[in-house]
């Protein structure tokens, strides 16, 4: 009873912190909204914050940002989003001639496959390989597609929380050096400095992630675009009539790590198998060209600045993520890790005996920075000790 007298106060914070998690998983179909907004706030923080440190109020920050965010979003839907939902519809139309141009191209590879002078075994073999493979491909596109299907189907808690992002951002940006401090008083004492270095590694880890994933799909999708008004000089006009779609899709899909990039080539592939085989070819090459370049010039700078992950550990993370939550988890997979990672050497340190302050400078850094202990000099014989 002694114990648990003295640690009322923390128990009755883990147990609120237990409450408010159940709450939130109740409402999860709100959620995403609020994370759209949590995403937007990572970047709009930095310059805010800028301004801020001019001598502008915080206030008058975010009202600066609104008015730049809403001119942005006026040029777009004055020049994207028409021509947008054109080629989209022009999508939809010629659907069923690119399947038939991929039916097409599957019977002429079965045609040739089955007159190769190979043993029935091997080919059969080959065959269920390529059956796998093609399942394997579906569900993963299903995997994809199904939360956003759920969220679709959820739409009304999703669009209202999408109505009071505007107004949710106004406060967490204009008071958002009032968090910490109003956090950490809720907490009990012994607590609140390593509550501030925790919440310091999530944010870094967040906001350079997000910041990352933007700056990349930004670059694949322009390269996207380019390379297909590219393809369509040379002789392949189809392409044109649907290069801004395709670039939003891989722009958009390079959020998904390792197979983001695959799913983006399909309907590149299906475009060009529909104007002929050359163009499908040319397609796939594209992307092949444009993802080798991303992954050899922009994501060991970018990424690597972001979460400074290996990619072996990044596949790993990918896997086991997205098996346990599904393409959420493949989505996140990249920031949790690497938050996990700073997390424990955050914890490392401290059990170590680092100073919150010390411990956090090495989660950040990866820089180890134990205490050096030394020896006492040995004094000589016959000599006094100091």
């Amino acid at each position: 009873m002694h114990v648990l007298a003295r640690h009322r106060q923390s128990l009755f914070v883990a147990a609120a912190a237990l409450l408010l998690v159940l709450i939130l998983v109740s409402a999860g179909s709100a959620l995403p909204a609020f994370g759209i907004a949590l995403a937007i706030m990572f970047l709009l923080d930095p310059p805010i914050t800028y301004l801020h440190r001019r001598g502008v109020p915080r206030w008058l920050g975010v009202l600066v940002m609104y008015v730049l965010i809403g001119l942005l979003v006026w040029a777009i839907a004055s020049f994207v989003i028409r021509p947008l939902s054109d080629q989209f519809a022009g999508f939809l139309e010629k659907l069923p001639a690119l399947w038939a141009a991929v039916a097409a191209w599957q019977a002429a590879m079965e045609h040739w496959w089955a007159h190769l002078p190979l043993p029935p075994d091997v080919i059969k073999a080959v065959q269920d390989l390529l059956q796998s493979g093609q399942q394997t491909l579906v569900d993963l596109i299903e995997s994809a597609i199904g939360p956003l299907l759920r969220i679709a189907a959820r739409a009304f808690a999703f669009i209202i929380g999408l109505i009071v992002i505007p107004v949710f951002l106004f406060y967490v940006l204009k008071d958002r050096d009032r968090f910490s401090p109003a956090l950490a008083a809720l907490l009990p004492a012994s607590w609140r400095e390593d509550s501030r270095a925790v919440l310091a590694i999530l944010g870094s880890v967040a906001g350079r992630w997000i910041q990352g994933q933007l700056l990349l799909g930004l670059a694949v999708g322009t390269a996207t675009y380019i390379g297909l008004q590219v393809l369509a000089l040379i002789g392949f006009s189809a392409f044109s009539d649907f290069a801004l779609l395709l670039a939003l899709l891989a722009g958009i899909l390079e959020w998904l790590p390792i197979i983001g990039p695959v799913l983006a080539a399909i309907p590149l592939v299906l475009v060009g198998a529909s104007i002929s085989p050359a163009a499908a070819l040319a397609a796939l090459g594209l992307s092949v060209v444009i993802q080798q370049l991303e992954n050899q010039l922009l994501v060991p700078k970018v990424m690597g600045d972001a979460v400074d992950l290996h990619p072996a550990v990044l596949i790993f993370a990918l896997v086991v993520a997205a098996a346990l939550a599904g393409v959420w988890g493949a989505i996140l997979a990249a920031p949790l890790t690497a938050a996990g990672r700073d997390l424990y050497r955050y914890t490392f340190q401290r059990l170590e005996g680092q100073s919150p302050a010390q411990a956090l400078k090495v989660a950040l850094s990866g820089v180890l920075n134990s205490p050096v202990i030394t020896e006492p000099e040995s004094t000589s014989a016959g000599a006094a000790p100091a």
